[in-house]
């Protein structure tokens, strides 16, 4: 029986070197890995014609677009007369759909808003919308929310309200991409 113990302890210290040796390795590929992958982020290529992507976006570029209202800050009311004036100023004919909230306080009401844009999106599927033009007046972690509800989908269009507004109170800024 003495003879089992020492035999199964020189197993046991041939497994245990073994799986130190393999450890090793293992740190090691993922220490190469990492180099690796943070070395390929740095050499990433830059986004090309960034300028000319978001001229050739702008505007209407199909054939039923809409304007998609967002106001989420306590203390404003509704945006859509703003976005009425700019569309006018624009020349741009299309339906305007609004979402006013009293701000965003909570989880409650996190939960809800982005209940109500996976709802908006499906009423703009359904009813073959083409491209969205998004106006915002709220937090900027609701702007998050929305770009992460729309991505992926038709072309959205971000509108920008500056400080010293231009004649028409928005600017188009870019696409959502």
């Amino acid at each position: 029986m003495a003879h089992f113990w020492t035999w199964f302890g020189r197993v046991d210290n041939v497994l245990g070197l073994i799986i130190v040796f393999l450890s090793g390795y293992t740190a090691l590929t993922l220490r190469r890995q990492k180099k690796r992958i943070q070395q390929l982020a740095k050499n990433a290529p830059k986004i090309e014609n960034f300028q000319t992507r978001v001229k050739l976006l702008n505007g209407v570029q199909s054939i039923n677009p809409i304007a998609f209202a967002l106001s989420l800050s306590p203390d404003s009311n509704s945006i859509k007369p703003y976005v009425q004036v700019y569309l006018r100023s624009k020349e741009l004919k299309m339906y305007i759909v609004e979402v006013t909230r009293n701000g965003l306080n909570g989880a409650e009401d996190l939960e809800s808003f982005v209940n109500e844009l996976t709802q908006k999106r499906r009423e703009f599927e359904a009813a073959a919308y083409t491209e969205v033009h998004l106006f915002i007046n709220g937090p900027v972690m609701a702007g998050v929310l929305v770009g992460a509800a729309f991505d992926n989908w038709l072309p959205v269009k971000l509108y920008h309200k500056p400080r010293t507004p231009p004649p028409e109170i928005y600017e188009y800024w870019m696409p959502l991409v």
